[in-house]
């Protein structure tokens, strides 16, 4: 007797379409240096921006990129990795929210919200932060640009490895694979519906 399982398993493999290729599932068994070119592949096919910036141009790189995107009023995270970036934008006209600003509404007039990313998978090309009173959710998911900064090293080969290094588990995870978009209305795919419109990452080598 066929059961309901089979039924509706059989209705989803007659209306897969063939000429979608699935992406590639297995763990890749790569070296450091391969991971950091599968990410990129991968994060720039879901429609992530990356660029290359050591810690010396980190700061210049990330306000010309403000400058030439229009922003002006940035929400950011405390981290030690950000200083630096912290102390140039003091210096220019963008106003700069620290994490306790970061009530919602707040948050949600901010141009664009700057992160760190603690892990990035290279199998689907997707960051991963963590949450705390310093590393806010609202800074990546309410403004309409995203710019999360990726040291190489914090790049690893699948969610495996993320769940197995970060230890004790915040109080939440965000992860993110390119901008938000959804295909609910209309299954016509729109941008920025549930968060930000751009993601750009700024891969520290």
């Amino acid at each position: 007797m066929t059961t309901a399982r089979e039924v509706i398993l059989t209705r989803l493999r007659q209306a897969a379409d063939p000429a979608i290729p699935l992406p590639e599932s297995s763990r890749p068994d790569a070296q450091p240096s391969d991971l950091v070119s599968l990410f990129i592949e991968r994060a720039t096919a879901v429609g992530t921006e990356i660029e290359t910036a050591s810690p010396v141009t980190l700061a210049t790189a990330i306000i010309d990129e403000l400058t030439k995107t229009g922003v002006s009023r940035v929400a950011m995270w405390e981290d030690r990795l950000l200083m630096q970036v912290r102390a140039a934008l003091r210096a220019t006209p963008f106003q700069v929210l620290d994490p306790w600003d970061h009530a919602r509404d707040t948050v949600a007039g901010a141009d664009a919200g700057i992160t760190i990313a603690d892990f990035a998978i290279a199998l689907t090309g997707t960051l991963v932060l963590d949450c705390s009173p310093a590393h806010p959710r609202s800074t990546s998911l309410l403004p309409p640009v995203h710019i999360a900064v990726v040291p190489a090293a914090h790049i690893v080969a699948s969610l495996g490895d993320v769940l197995t290094r970060t230890g004790p588990l915040p109080s939440a995870l965000t992860f993110i694979t390119g901008p938000s978009r959804t295909a609910d209305i209309e299954l016509t795919p729109v941008r920025g519906a549930h968060g930000p419109t751009r993601v750009k990452v700024f891969l520290l080598t």
